[in-house]
């Protein structure tokens, strides 16, 4: 019961945290797709109260997580000491993604620290104590690189916005030069060429 009180107690960006954690872990157990494990849950806290809803921020996270699964494992990695992602505690590999998602790509920058110690806060809360260190360790060393990592991602992203851009305008010009009663004209004048439907 007090354990109850105590995670109620800690807000409600606590609480989405810690339920996007709680799907992350479940649709791994269950090896089923997260976001829809997480629309399903939605839509059951709509239709009964017996139900809790699907906060707007715990349906960010675990899209986040489900989009960018293999950069962000990949990371986790390479910041990992003694370990490896495979052999971490299920929870803990829940609550490592839903920290580096934030750290790296969550469209809200909260700060480093805070988001540090939510994950720390999830998981004492949710796992052994011997993995808070590494956990916090890890977390650390994203956070090290969140701003390089976030500014090398937005100029990728304008680069393929320019580039698609440049290559949407690049066809309406070309298709503009077409005209499409010159293009009707010029197949009539050349199936009209002296032997064009006749055998030698």
């Amino acid at each position: 019961m007090s354990e109850e009180v105590d995670h109620r107690s800690r807000g409600s960006r606590y609480r989405a945290r810690r339920r996007a954690v709680s799907l992350l872990f479940e649709a791994e157990l269950r090896d089923a797709d997260v976001v829809e494990l997480a629309e399903e849950r939605r839509r059951m806290g709509e239709d009964s109260q017996e139900f809790h809803d699907v906060a707007p921020f715990t349906m960010e996270i675990v899209t986040g997580v489900a989009e960018r699964l293999d950069r962000l494992d990949s990371m986790i990695s390479e910041h990992l000491r003694e370990w490896t992602l495979e052999r971490l505690p299920a929870v803990d590999r829940a609550v490592l993604r839903a920290g580096a998602w934030e750290l790296l790509f969550g469209t809200e920058q909260v700060e480093s620290a805070i988001v540090i110690d939510q994950s720390v806060l999830l998981v004492s809360d949710l796992s052994a104590e011997k993995s808070v260190p590494y956990v916090n360790a890890v977390l650390d060393r994203i956070a090290g690189l969140a701003e390089h990592i976030r500014a090398a991602e937005q100029a990728v992203s304008v680069l393929e916005a320019s580039s698609g851009a440049k290559s949407a305008a690049e066809s309406a010009e070309a298709t503009a030069e077409v005209d499409p009663e010159v293009s009707e004209d010029v197949s009539e004048a050349t199936s009209a060429e002296p032997g064009a439907g006749t055998a030698d």
